[in-house]
């Protein structure tokens, strides 16, 4: 089986990577990192310690935070972290609040035995922990080989994604039973997971990772000078949009505006490829755009003072934000929330994001990603679904003219995120409980 998977892999990379070399020279942009992913150390990596590996933005956010947890409760361990986008090699690369990134970052490497095996015998970690659910059959064989423990943290299996899942099931039993210890967000990702080959006395139910996020930063006001937004003029901003969203987002931006001619929208497509088609649109459409990317070239000095942001910000109807990293910050200096995603059918984004910060929610029907979070965002009062366009505009306007039932729903959302907390101290108790038969002098847990 194995064999098989592998000479699959070998076969997929051989098509696909000289395309990507071809589009890279075309695009002109930064090469692929080929020698991290044939599992080549980047510059500064520390054998011994922590090795986490997080796909994109939303998983890297948590494995920062998951860093922070681990340098306190592991103090002087290094961390490696392996990312898939360019995007979510920025953010780790920028830390999170103010704490250092890892140690080092690179590319995941290649799932064959000789680029998965060189990284395992050069970074010699202590323990693997993968976000959310990427299994890796060879990374898995090797790690175990090698008695390196690996933790799932955070793992979901959504009921879209089961039956795919299932197609892979006598792949997955065989690799499964290399994880240490399966941390998964609910019961029913726990069944899910057992099903598929999982040893289930090695699964644990730790929750959801997101409860745990720090807030979004709050600096409400000093956003909106920078912005250049009038007292009193309500801030929309829809984040995480898809390709498909946009359209039913500035319908009901247009009818909000009907009844606020002041208000503003921040639209904040998902992937950067869907920026320029985000803009067009929203001028096509007769708003006057702005992209943040040419606000922020004024300099941090034109938001130091309230005069000088709002003359140095362009008027604008709607604000793309063409940059990664922003969002969280924005979220706080809404007044209405819509997370993307879930107008069309994938699976909706990060609900308690903008929850965190106090905002009630707007999302669509599609929230298989983040059913459990919506549902008690929902039955909370906090969280609303609008199935279209129309829907979306009308509890816009209802959020915005009934100021008592907004505060109810802005206090409703923080106590749905408060009562929900607690994943991060279950996962690190994973990573205890797989380090504590052989636990290194160099490898103490920090006590309080």
């Amino acid at each position: 089986m194995y064999r098989l998977y592998g000479a699959l892999l070998v076969l997929a990379w051989a098509a696909v990577l000289p395309c990507q070399m071809l589009m890279t020279l075309l695009k002109r942009a930064a090469p692929s990192p080929l020698r991290e992913r044939l599992g080549h150390l980047p510059a500064g990596a520390a054998p011994g310690g922590f090795w986490i590996h997080a796909v994109s933005v939303g998983e890297v956010r948590l494995a920062l935070s998951l860093l922070a947890a681990l340098r306190r409760r592991f103090p002087g361990v290094a961390v490696h972290l392996t990312t898939a986008t360019a995007t979510g090699r920025a953010l780790a690369s920028a830390g999170s609040g103010g704490a250092p990134p890892p140690e080092s970052i690179a590319a995941l490497p290649f799932d064959l035995p000789f680029a998965m095996g060189r990284l395992l015998d050069r970074l010699r970690p202590r323990a693997i922990l993968i976000l959310e659910t990427e299994i890796w059959p060879n990374l898995l064989r090797l790690a175990a080989q090698r008695g390196v423990p690996v933790i799932l943290v955070n793992g979901r299996i959504s009921p879209r994604a089961y039956p795919r899942y299932r197609f892979a099931a006598p792949l997955l039993r065989r690799a499964l039973p290399g994880m240490s210890l399966l941390g998964m967000q609910s019961r029913e990702d726990a069944d899910r997971i057992v099903s598929l080959g999982a040893d289930p006395r090695r699964v644990r139910v730790t929750g959801n990772l997101k409860f745990d996020l720090d807030p979004p930063p709050d600096d409400r006001r000093g956003v909106r000078l920078r912005l250049g937004l009038e007292d009193g003029a309500p801030l929309f901003v829809a984040g995480s949009t898809a390709a498909g969203e946009e359209r039913p987002v500035l319908h009901a931006f247009a009818t909000l505006r009907r009844s606020q001619p002041s208000a503003r929208l921040v639209l904040a497509p998902r992937h950067p490829e869907n920026f320029a088609a985000a803009e067009r649109l929203a001028r096509e459409v007769g708003h006057a755009v702005l992209l943040w990317s040419r606000l922020a070239a004024d300099g941090p000095e034109a938001a130091r003072s309230g005069v000088a942001s709002r003359q140095a910000s362009p008027r604008f109807d709607v604000l793309v934000l063409d940059a990664m990293g922003i969002l969280p910050a924005i979220y706080a200096a809404a007044d209405l929330v819509f997370v993307g995603g879930s107008l069309v059918p994938r699976g909706g984004h990060n609900v308690l994001e903008p929850a965190a910060a106090g905002k009630p929610v707007l999302f669509g029907p599609h929230m298989e990603n983040f059913r459990a979070a919506a549902e008690a965002l929902t039955a909370a009062g906090a969280g609303f679904v609008a199935r279209d366009a129309d829907e979306l505009g009308n509890l816009l306007l209802r959020l915005v003219s009934d100021r008592a039932g907004y505060a109810v729903s802005s206090t409703m959302a923080r106590r749905v995120v408060e009562a929900n907390r607690g994943a991060l101290d279950r996962t690190l108790l994973l990573v205890e409980e797989v380090l504590a038969p052989a636990r290194a002098p160099g490898l103490q847990a920090a006590r309080p």
